[in-house]
Order: C-alpha cells, then sequence, then structure tokens
C-alpha cells in the first residue's frame, strides 16, 4: 500500500514537473528573439530559469542574487515595453498569454489579488499581485514557480546555500535584513521611472519621450489581449487588472503633487537609512553584504540613473554606502551595467563605469 502510494506521488510530481517544464517553454517560445533565451553558467540544463529584463529593477536584485550565489540559470531576456512597429503595436512580451499563463501558476501559490490600482508602487505587499510583469524564477527540480522578487531572493538565498549567505542566521540579524528589503520594496518606483517631475525632471530626454505614451500603448495592447482571448476567463482578468493598475498610472504621470510626493518619500526613506547605517562599516550589517544591500544597492543605482542622487545630498553615511555598493561585482554587472546596455543613456551612469 504504502509502496503503491510513493509511486502515485512520483508519478503526480513528474507529470506537474512535465507540465510546467512545456509551459515554461511555451512562455519562451513567444518571445520574439529566441536568442535572447540563453544559459548563464555551465550546466546545460540548470534547476533554475529566469524570465526577466535587463532593465527591470526587480529582475536586476534577482540577478544580483543569483551572481552572488554564482549560480547558473536559463535567462530569457523579455522586452517589456509595447512599441509602435510598421504594422501597428508591437506588444510586450510579458504580456503574452504563455507567459501570463506561467506567471498565474505563481500567483495561485502566492495567494494574493490581483493589483486592484496604482500607487507608484510595485510591492506585492501592498499592491496586490500584478499577472503580467516580470521577474519570474521557474524552479524546475522542485517543480515551484516564484513571483515577486522579494520572495524570488528570499527563496534562491534558502535553496542555493554555497558561496554566500544574504539573510543571517541570527533572528535580530534575520529582521534587520528583512526590515531594509520591506523598505526599498516601497519606494515608488514606478512614479519616478514614469513621471513627469515639474520641478527638475533630470531623466534622459529619449526615456522621457518614451514615457509619453508608454501608459495609452500599455492599454491599447492589452484591451487587443483581451479581445483576441475572450473565451480563458483567467486570463481575461489578468489583463483586466493590468488596465485598471495602468489606468491608474496615466494621469499620476504629470500630476505635480503626486510627483513631489513620490520624491519626498523616498528622501525620507534616504535619511532613514543615513541613521541606520554605521559611517564606519561599509555595509548594512558590518562587513558581511546581505540581501539588503542587494536591493538597496540596485535601487540607489536606478535613482542616480534617473539623476536623482541628489536625494541623498547631505547624507554622508548613504553617499559612502553607494560608493562602497557599486564596487560589488554582482550589482556593477547587474545594476550598472545592464542599465547602461538596456536603457537610454543618462549622463551619470557615465561616471559609475569602469
Amino acid at each position: 500500500m504504502n509502496a503503491t502510494k510513493s509511486d502515485a506521488s512520483k508519478s503526480d510530481s513528474t507529470s506537474s514537473n512535465e507540465s510546467l517544464m512545456k509551459m515554461a517553454a511555451a512562455a519562451r517560445a513567444a518571445m520574439v528573439d529566441r536568442a535572447r533565451s540563453t544559459i548563464v553558467g555551465d550546466v546545460e540544463n540548470p534547476r533554475f530559469e529566469l524570465f526577466h529584463a535587463a532593465s527591470s529593477l526587480c529582475s536586476q536584485k534577482v540577478r544580483a542574487v543569483l551572481h552572488e550565489k554564482r549560480s547558473p540559470y536559463r535567462s530569457n531576456d523579455m522586452l517589456i515595453l509595447s512599441s509602435m512597429g510598421a504594422d501597428g503595436l508591437v506588444p510586450a512580451e510579458h504580456y503574452s498569454p504563455a507567459y501570463v499563463r506561467l506567471r498565474l501558476v505563481a500567483g495561485r501559490e502566492l495567494g494574493r489579488e490581483f493589483v486592484k490600482g496604482y500607487s507608484g508602487r510595485t510591492s506585492v505587499e501592498t499592491e496586490g499581485f500584478d499577472p503580467c510583469v516580470v521577474p519570474l524564477l521557474v524552479d524546475h527540480q522542485a517543480g515551484r514557480v516564484i513571483a515577486d522578487s522579494l520572495r524570488i531572493c528570499a527563496y534562491l538565498d534558502s535553496t542555493v546555500r554555497e558561496t554566500i549567505q544574504l539573510v543571517p542566521d541570527d533572528p535580530e540579524a534575520v529582521a534587520e535584513v528583512m526590515r531594509q528589503v520591506g523598505i526599498v520594496d516601497r519606494i515608488p518606483n514606478t512614479a519616478l521611472l514614469y513621471g513627469f517631475h515639474p520641478d527638475a525632471d533630470m531623466r534622459p530626454e529619449a526615456l522621457k519621450a518614451v514615457m509619453e505614451t508608454v501608459y495609452e500603448y500599455k492599454i491599447q495592447v492589452l484591451e487587443g489581449l483581451i479581445a483576441a482571448n475572450a473565451g480563458e476567463s483567467e486570463l481575461v482578468a489578468a489583463y483586466r487588472a493590468k488596465i485598471t493598475k495602468e489606468s491608474g498610472g496615466l494621469p499620476r504621470r504629470r500630476d505635480a503633487e503626486f510627483q513631489r510626493a513620490a520624491r519626498h518619500h523616498a528622501r525620507k526613506l534616504l535619511e532613514d537609512l543615513d541613521r541606520d547605517l554605521d559611517g564606519q562599516s561599509p555595509y548594512l550589517m558590518g562587513n558581511a553584504f546581505s540581501l539588503g544591500d542587494v536591493v538597496w544597492g540596485v535601487n540607489l543605482v536606478r535613482l542616480a540613473y534617473l539623476g536623482l542622487a541628489s536625494l541623498w545630498g547631505g547624507l554622508p553615511n548613504v553617499t559612502r554606502y553607494f560608493d562602497a555598493l557599486v564596487r560589488r561585482p554582482s550589482l556593477y554587472k547587474e545594476a550598472i551595467e545592464a542599465s547602461v546596455r538596456s536603457l537610454p543613456h543618462s549622463k551619470p551612469m557615465d561616471a559609475l563605469m569602469h
């Protein structure tokens, strides 16, 4: 009896893993250029598969963790902005039905309702589950799909124990690291990236040009996908939730009060960070590099890219901290180099390249 149950369990697990592999392959096949699906590392069939984008802030956090772990993975570098082509709008690849179906598997495990509005933040903890974003991690060995960069990073740290431990064992240290991770998770990064600030908008001009139509293109593409997949209710619900979020962002793009509040909030968090940092130590936890340093490092690089390094002007501990973080190979490669490669040229980034 026990042997029969064990055999049945193994069979179910094998079937589930095969189904997951097929779904991941379908999401991969929906990418326009298959050359953007590559293996990072020297393992032919790695355990992990990451759907991400070079320019995506949350993707950069996950890739930095994978770099720190020296963990091989299949990299699917997706195009995440819809664009106008010769034959009309070209949908962003992370809106494809195959990818969204895969992401919905992670959503069911996450147990969160779909996102219901726009706040300028991307935190699943506070905003709900966005079914049409990156990153997304597939663990082929465990047969799991993990959504949300915070959860993915913590999952990788608990699963891959070699090379470095980014979340310490000591309970007090764990609490502090995860507190910092939670703070960064709630920075209004979307508002800072997409929004036109009324006072001093230092974003690259080419980026501003993209943001002039970004919401309109998103909504138009999503409406088309709803029409094309009308018979699949779960997909339609996912696309409608995404439209709700992006429709909320559209009027906020040039809302002066909203944009000023986003910068003010970011500045306040940096002031808090300056107080939390020890002026003598390179990282949050002294000499030990942690997950808190990964997420702060990626976020500070993004602020610098947007011309917002002035937000930590007069904050000596944050200035020193930033200088230490940008020398970390994982952050240099996955935040600085990736941003320079995938985003419009930003003069502040020139000083960070070496």
